[in-house]
């Protein structure tokens, strides 16, 4: 990686010259330790996209540390460290909004509050099908899948998935007669 292009803003303020202060010393540092420093990101992310802005984090970082750099005795192993720890903590920051989602995912779900009797219910009505009624029964009725959907999953015309559910509702209502 080289420095072309690169500007360091301090402040908001645009330089154009490398002056021969902090920013100098940034430059002087992305030169030497970019590519060190993103293929440490790139190896750790596991994403160009991600090495490529955890760069630009870490340098940023780097320039508000400057003075705990003069006083490091390998710029190297300062770069780098800083690198590892942003990874790292970027990786951890995605491991927790996986939880997050995770959980608003399980909040939003319907509460199963069927009773055991009804539960037994439905799966007498569902034995008393043969076995392809009951797979586009369970499909039509519990998944809430259209009936073209049942057919183009199961490779079957549409014609044959009404069939299907008309042979399950024959069946559950000869079966429901029977019950005692």
């Amino acid at each position: 990686m080289t420095v072309k292009g690169l500007r360091v803003i301090p402040g908001g303020l645009e330089m154009t010259s490398s002056p021969p202060g902090p920013s100098g010393l940034l430059a002087e540092l992305y030169e030497k330790h970019a590519a060190a420093v993103y293929g440490r990101c790139r190896w750790l992310l596991k994403d160009d996209a991600e090495a490529k802005d955890a760069l630009q984090d870490v340098f940023v970082k780097a320039l508000r540390g400057l003075e705990e750099f003069r006083a490091s005795a390998s710029p190297s192993t300062w770069i780098l460290r800083i690198a590892t720890h942003h990874c790292l903590n970027l990786l951890r920051a995605r491991k927790a909004l996986w939880r997050e989602q995770v959980k608003a995912v399980q909040q939003d779900r319907k509460v199963e509050t069927e009773s055991p009797d009804r539960r037994e219910l439905v799966r007498m009505l569902l034995t008393a099908a043969p076995e392809e009624a009951q797979e586009v029964a369970v499909m039509y009725y519990v998944d809430e899948l259209t009936q073209e959907e049942i057919a183009q999953a199961l490779g079957r015309s549409l014609p044959t998935v009404r069939k299907r559910l008309q042979q399950f509702l024959e069946c559950a209502r000869a079966a429901m007669e029977e019950k005692p």
